[in-house]
């Protein structure tokens, strides 16, 4: 009776025991991704940057992202401008999609499209790189060289990563721009001359100044995040895969929080 009792209790509690070690492991996780972060900006800033490896790691997250991010906004800009416009004419506001359109692509769908498929392509290499280093212990052998693995690994990566994304991101808006007056003129009939002229009227210099930001704190996140994956990934083959889908869902999920949080930090009635 009292073994009987004893695995009732334990039941009821296997899902607070749940929720517990998965806090502490989430907890430890962001730990683990602020020291890294902070020993990144202190190399940095010491200026111990190889330019020959930011300039390949660009190559490889950003000319290389360019095509997915390409049908990705393209895509998105059409079905997103097909319903704003078909909304609009319906009110007689034809005359406001190209503001509308442009608003929703500078704040959110740009840096969001960009970050989104910069986190699974990218995200997912770097991860998978990482773990492969660890696992097949060439990480312990640059620090049996005493080079340091954030200095040789991550600050190349952090620095293409901040460097190309905010030009996938523009790349990502103009697309869907593009994508917009095209709909808007075959769905609504608006020349593209005064979609232009809404954009005008609608878009301020605070706007870009989030997109930016937005840009910048994506970076942040997928590099800094996958690169702290795999650095804190051993065992085997089974385990770059285990690491490689952390990786991404970290990513997109920091995304996304990190877009609502710097939304609502700066809205500001027009």
């Amino acid at each position: 009776m009292t073994s009987l009792k004893a695995k009732s209790v334990n039941f009821f509690f296997l899902p607070v025991n749940q929720l517990e070690r998965k806090l502490v492991s989430i907890l430890g996780s962001i730990g683990q991704v602020t020291i890294i972060y902070f020993y990144t900006l202190k190399f940095i800033f010491q200026g111990r940057i190889d330019l020959q490896e930011i300039f390949k790691q660009s190559y490889s997250i950003g000319v290389k992202s360019f095509f997915v991010v390409s049908i990705t906004a393209l895509f998105t800009g059409f079905a997103m401008s097909l319903q704003i416009s078909r909304e609009l004419v319906l009110f007689g506001a034809d005359t406001s999609i190209g503001g509308v359109v442009s608003l929703a692509l500078i704040r959110e769908i740009g840096p969001i499209t960009a970050g989104v498929m910069v986190a699974g392509r990218v995200g997912s290499s770097i991860a998978a790189e990482l773990t492969t280093m660890m696992i097949t212990e060439q990480i312990d052998a640059l620090k049996i060289m005493k080079i340091d693995p954030v200095e040789y690994l991550v600050v190349p990566r952090y620095m293409a990563g901040i460097l190309m994304m905010p030009i996938l991101s523009i790349y990502a808006m103009a697309v869907g721009l593009i994508a917009g007056i095209i709909v808007a003129q075959v769905a609504a009939n608006v020349a593209p001359a005064t979609f232009l002229d809404s954009v005008q009227q609608t878009i301020l210099d605070r706007d870009f100044e989030v997109h930016f930001l937005k840009s910048f704190i994506n970076a942040t996140i997928i590099i800094i995040f996958s690169c702290n994956i795999g650095l804190h990934t051993r065992g085997g083959a089974e385990d770059v895969g285990i690491a490689t889908t952390r990786a991404v869902v970290w990513s997109m999920t920091g995304i996304f929080i990190a877009n609502y949080i710097v939304t609502a930090l700066t809205y500001v009635p027009r």
